[in-house]
């Protein structure tokens, strides 16, 4: 909420996206309850478990794990960090966003900045009106390299020296 309310640079990065998605939907949109299903089941789960994982009962090497694609909304941040419309990145996860309450977000100004081919899964995550404000589903750590950032690290680091360089300057 803070990093949102005032500006500063924000990546979430898997339960840093879902909690993102809980306190947008507690603040912004006005439901005080919104939840994590991993956390507390609810009719205010904004994040649910996937729906193929629900009957899932034995958990040993269930989750969406390994590399699935995703398309990238243009004109985003995310569509200017990648350059790419199409991408593929890693996943290790069994809660994704609600379609339920994705039209509610959305309506309050959570750009769904990525999302599966079939418009199903919910990857990324970003606001308008915000310096850097990401989040993604998806694991880039796992790409990224010393000699090649990611281009989502890339592009935070830059915003946040963006953001140092611009706070200092005002002082």
């Amino acid at each position: 909420k803070y990093a949102r309310e005032n500006d500063i640079p924000f990546f979430g990065i898997c339960l840093g996206l879902q909690c993102a998605v809980i306190e947008y939907a507690r603040n912004v949109c006005g439901i005080n309850k919104a939840n994590s299903a991993e956390f507390k089941k609810g009719k205010y789960s904004v994040i649910d478990i996937m729906p193929d994982q629900k009957s899932v009962t034995h958990k040993g090497g269930t989750m969406r794990l390994g590399s699935y694609p995703c398309v990238i909304k243009p004109g985003t941040k995310a569509h200017k960090s990648y350059k790419s419309e199409f991408i593929a990145e890693r996943h290790r996860h069994r809660f994704e966003v609600n379609n339920h309450f994705r039209p509610l977000l959305a309506k309050n100004g959570l750009v769904f900045s990525g999302v599966s081919p079939d418009n199903e899964l919910v990857e990324m995550i970003e606001l308008d009106n915000h310096r850097w404000f990401v989040g993604c589903q998806f694991h880039p750590e796992l790409k990224s390299r010393a000699t090649k950032a990611h281009p989502l690290f890339r592009e935070f680091v830059k915003q946040a020296i963006i953001y140092k360089s611009d706070k200092e300057g005002t002082k």
